[in-house]
């Protein structure tokens, strides 16, 4: 029991409702930083136009500047979708849903239906969606109820189809009381990389990145559990993928990036970008060629953009210096 207990206080807390170890370790470091809206800041400009969220509004950057394109009232997570649109969740207070949005925010269609009527707790939480690079299928991490155990409360990664009804697909098998699977990752292939969480022996939570190819089969690991790695990103031609590495540590993560061999389910010898920092949420440039990722940029201070080339040492860039973005939303980097 002492185990299930740890697992779902520290892995739900920290992946299904919002990762605050981020925010906590960030707090605990005592900087009290003035936050601005991204629409009241400049920036060093980036080549395309990418999407980030900050109090629960997701913003639009081009050509140096931000553009609120939806209220602030609980969006997060946005993705690519088919035909120029995003994906994003919508969370409220005791759920969370997923919907399709244009590029300026108005909201096409709801993909999923997470309120029930009757008491609370039958409700869902949907969170990181990603859709599949045929644009056919949106991958989320979902929590399937246990009539057993009401206690039990792991995410799983479900698939549904975007433009049609279907009855979602369970894609992985999470280890009980760990809190579940996270942040898929669907390949070209039809395969998935993700992260899964495991507790040993000592109670202790690990993370890894993972593999499947295809639903419900057990899949391999593609990172040890001492690397404590998790959000992983993997780059437009599919041979590298960024991820987040904690290597045991609570107070800081660094930013990871191994070649990917797709053929024999591996990955290189990871290569560090980024030390030394709280890092979060990867993402690849259109072109693969540069990686933004959020991390403060003062002791205790908010989230903010920053981008790395991956083959030039001394490249790492903050891009913002004065934000607060939310450290689970990654950045949505398109292209024009």
């Amino acid at each position: 029991m002492k185990r299930w207990l740890i697992g779902t206080g520290l892995v739900v807390a920290m992946v299904a409702f919002g990762i605050g170890i981020y925010h906590t370790a960030a707090a605990f470091k005592g900087d009290h930083s003035v936050l601005r809206r991204p629409t009241a800041i400049t920036a060093s400009p980036l080549p395309g136009t990418m999407y980030v969220v900050q109090g629960g509004a997701v913003y639009r950057f081009q050509h140096g500047s931000f553009q609120q394109i939806t209220a602030g009232d609980g969006w997060m997570q946005p993705a690519a979708a088919p035909d120029g649109q995003l994906v994003a969740v919508k969370r409220q207070a005791n759920y969370s849903d997923l919907y399709l949005l244009s590029t300026s925010g108005r909201q096409m269609a709801q993909l999923t239906h997470n309120s029930t009527p009757g008491s609370v707790e039958s409700n869902h939480w949907a969170f990181y969606p990603r859709v599949s690079p045929d644009g056919q299928t949106v991958f989320y991490a979902f929590d399937p109820k246990d009539p057993y155990n009401e206690y039990r409360v792991d995410l799983a990664i479900f698939a549904s189809r975007v433009s049609t009804a279907s009855r979602p697909v369970d894609w992985t098998q999470p280890n009980q009381f760990t809190g579940g699977d996270v942040t898929p990752v669907p390949l070209k292939d039809g395969g998935l990389i993700y992260t899964k969480y495991s507790i040993d022996a000592q109670s202790q939570v690990h993370s890894q990145v993972w593999i499947q190819r295809r639903a419900g089969s057990t899949g391999v690991a593609l990172t040890s559990p001492a690397l404590g790695c998790t959000q992983p990103a993997i780059s437009p031609d599919e041979k590298s993928v960024a991820m987040v590495c904690n290597r045991g540590s609570s107070q800081s993560a660094e930013l990871d990036v191994a070649a990917f061999d797709a053929a024999s389910l591996a990955l290189g010898t990871p290569t560090t970008l980024v030390t030394g920092q709280l890092v979060a949420s990867p993402a690849f440039a259109p072109d693969g060629k540069t990686i933004a990722f959020l991390a403060p940029s003062t002791h205790g201070g908010g989230f903010q953009l920053w981008t790395v080339n991956p083959v030039v040492a001394g490249s790492v860039r903050d891009i913002t210096t004065d934000l607060g973005l939310d450290s689970t939303s990654a950045p949505v980097w398109l292209p024009g």
